[in-house]
């Protein structure tokens, strides 16, 4: 079977084609997702741990948020850190309040839906309060 050019340079663009396709629509829902929701929770950090196979580390921590009645339970609330170097400033003042036991407030931004993400929270926190 001969094949005209045509057909032969339509067989090969049009992977490269639907190759694009796909990755413009993953980057438009990567902007659309970044950053769904921002805010702050006050609590007392719990737990700070760095998780994760050996390709893909990432720091996670717990916060205890206090009920405002006597007698509620608390409820937990897992989030991530952007920045998985153990030296980062925010890094350093969570394990400080853990330490502590202080009553904090953690700023965060939430990430819905993502390409590639090695933490199972879309919660990440940007930034402390003391």
């Amino acid at each position: 079977m001969v094949m005209s050019r045509r057909s032969k340079v339509l067989l090969i663009l049009l992977p490269f084609a639907a190759l694009s396709l796909w990755l413009g629509w993953r980057g438009v829902l990567f902007l659309w997702y970044r950053g769904y929701s921002i805010g702050t929770r006050s609590g007392i950090i719990r737990k700070i741990s760095i998780k994760g196979p050996p390709y893909c580390k990432y720091f996670s921590a717990e916060m205890v948020l206090q009920g405002s009645l006597p007698g509620m339970p608390f409820e937990t609330w897992e989030f991530s850190v952007d920045d998985e170097r153990p030296e980062a400033p925010l890094v350093k003042a969570l394990q400080e309040a853990e330490r502590r036991s202080d009553r904090v407030t953690v700023h965060y931004r939430q990430d819905r839906r993502s390409l590639f993400r090695c933490t199972p929270s879309e919660f990440f926190a940007t930034g402390l309060e003391r």
